[in-house]
């Protein structure tokens, strides 16, 4: 009858730590608004996480857009995380056009998700700049992204 007990106490101990572990990212279907240019073939080619986060990018282009990147992209003219999944954005903030750069850029692709995940949690602009900051700061030179007020 012992076992039994602690089993079911740890049973119950593992769900609780589970459900703790979630995301809120993994309670999204994440679908590309119409408005938006279609993911182009690389994208599409590559794995879910990637184009998940192409779609995050997307949907909440104001929060990936308010931290900086810092996987060495400011080389290429980067002014922030945004910079690393979109080109160009249109009317309405469609995305016009695509970048190449965040399918094969871990650094990029997880700073974008922490960003939003942040964003989902209800963290305010100045606390998930500064987050990300102070994660990512040792991995290189940051984009010139100005800290939100």
């Amino acid at each position: 009858m012992k076992r039994i007990t602690t089993f079911f106490f740890l049973f119950i101990l593992l769900a609780i730590i589970a459900a703790g572990c979630s995301s809120k990212l993994d309670d999204h279907s994440w679908k590309l608004d119409k408005k938006h240019a279609p993911l182009p073939d690389f994208v599409l080619n590559t794995s879910e996480k990637v184009q998940e986060t192409y779609i995050m990018a997307s949907t909440y282009p104001d929060v990936v857009a308010q931290v900086p990147c810092y996987c060495g992209c400011v080389a290429e003219g980067h002014k922030s995380n945004l910079d690393c999944f979109v080109k160009s954005v249109g009317d309405n903030n469609a995305v016009t056009e695509w970048d190449s750069h965040g399918i094969s850029c871990d650094t990029c692709i997880n700073i974008a998700r922490d960003a939003v995940e942040l964003h989902l949690n209800g963290d305010s602009s100045g606390k998930i700049y500064q987050l990300i900051t102070d994660k990512y700061k040792n991995l290189g030179e940051a984009t010139p992204t100005p800290e939100p007020k």
